[in-house]
């Protein structure tokens, strides 16, 4: 190879070394920059996009009734949600979870109430029971509806005795 093509390689490589580090620094400057980053991305927009029931497949843990609703309207469309996760310490973690999953620009939630939910899926059955301090206690007949929706073969009952 002779010394003038070496330097041409030697050129187009370092130019296409050069638009690469230049392409970064637009991307970094214009299409990431917090203007153009639209904080809704893959967030959940619709209420018909909002899964009823989200809770632990096994064990023991808090769960909350919550009532989503689109943001504009005061009578518009709403419904139900049951979510319970063991890994949540607390009652609002539950809806803090919720609310980093919706978009807040087309959806408001209010949580109802909460309580604890033992799942057994060795016997299929989901006791519902308690409250929560910080939301009273949760309409545990309406958990029973919405769960049955998701879990038509199981037993679901309101227990008293297990707090």
């Amino acid at each position: 190879m002779s010394s003038t093509t070496s330097r041409r390689l030697h050129k187009r490589r370092r130019n296409s070394l050069e638009l690469f580090q230049y392409a970064k620094r637009l991307q970094e400057r214009y299409i990431l920059h917090p203007f153009w980053i639209d904080t809704s991305m893959g967030k959940i927009n619709e209420i018909s996009h909002v899964p009823d029931v989200d809770i632990a497949e096994a064990g023991c843990c808090k769960y909350i009734l919550i009532e989503v609703r689109n943001y504009d309207t005061t009578y518009g469309q709403s419904k139900l949600v049951v979510r319970g996760d063991a890994s949540c310490a607390y009652h609002a973690d539950l809806l803090d979870k919720l609310k980093s999953q919706i978009n807040q620009k087309e959806l408001t939630i209010e949580c109802i109430g909460g309580g604890r939910i033992r799942v057994d899926p060795a016997t299929r059955t989901i006791s519902v029971y308690g409250q929560s301090q910080e939301f009273g206690e949760a309409d545990h007949q309406q958990t029973v509806e919405i769960l049955k929706k998701k879990y038509p073969q199981w037993t679901i009952e309101v227990t008293d005795d297990e707090y």
